[in-house]
């Protein structure tokens, strides 16, 4: 992840979110009816070291088992990073966590990573948010991130799944008339994971407001911290 200020010019259309052999850009800010205004930076399941989700759910495919007796009994060791870096410096969240090896299926293997992920998520953006870094970015709890990274998440653990196909993205002219008339996305926070939804300027009128999940972005539960898995202090 970058330290950086999310900016009009980095709005996409539906036909400008994928490359000419289908991959979606790693890059851009998209409008959506389904999931609101998503980064596809903190949408990307891959980032450097142990930053991308992908890598959070290698380590935990790698170090657990539900298919039979783990071979080992201490807990294994997970350990998950978020960052930042602007003029040569970078600051971010890394937590370490211990997780029992004998899971109960595969499911609750998603349940501990997206607890997991979740808890950085959250640490990293009250970084963000923090009098210090408020000097430099508007970012921390910026009303996409949240929920850009949960989309992340998912892609990582379901790779076959098109989220953002699902999230249903608008045209640009949509998208940028929707920056125009409420704002830039770091003006409205969310502390959620949540979509916030905006009226379609070109048509209608009234206000931003919290919204649900498409379904498909709702089938895992964050584990219960202290269960199965706990962070080590």
């Amino acid at each position: 992840m970058r330290l950086s200020v999310t900016r009009r010019s980095d709005i996409l259309g539906v036909d400008e979110i994928y490359r000419s052999d289908g991959a979606i850009k790693d890059r851009g800010l998209i409008y959506t009816t389904e999931c609101g205004w998503v980064d596809l930076g903190h949408a990307n399941p891959h980032g450097k070291g142990f930053e991308g989700a992908s890598a959070l759910w290698d380590q935990i495919r790698a170090r657990t088992d539900y298919l039979s007796c783990a071979r080992e009994t201490t807990p294994a060791v997970i350990i998950y990073k978020q960052s930042m870096r602007k003029f040569g410096m970078e600051a971010g969240v890394t937590r370490r966590y211990h997780v029992l090896r004998d899971l109960s299926s595969n499911q609750e293997q998603k349940s501990i990573a997206l607890a997991i992920f979740l808890d950085v998520s959250l640490a990293f953006e009250g970084l963000q948010s923090n009098w210090f870094f408020r000097h430099v970015t508007d970012s921390g709890y910026s009303v996409e991130d949240l929920l850009s990274n949960l989309i992340g998440f998912y892609r990582a653990v379901n790779p076959g799944i098109d989220y953002i196909k699902i999230c249903r993205p608008v045209s640009k002219e949509r998208a940028l008339a929707t920056w125009d008339a409420f704002g830039a996305v770091g003006n409205t926070k969310n502390i959620e994971a949540r979509p916030v939804f905006y009226p379609d300027p070109l048509s209608e009128c009234g206000f931003p407001r919290k919204g649900a999940l498409p379904p498909q972005l709702n089938t895992i539960k964050p584990s219960v911290i202290g269960e199965n898995f706990r962070e080590i202090r």
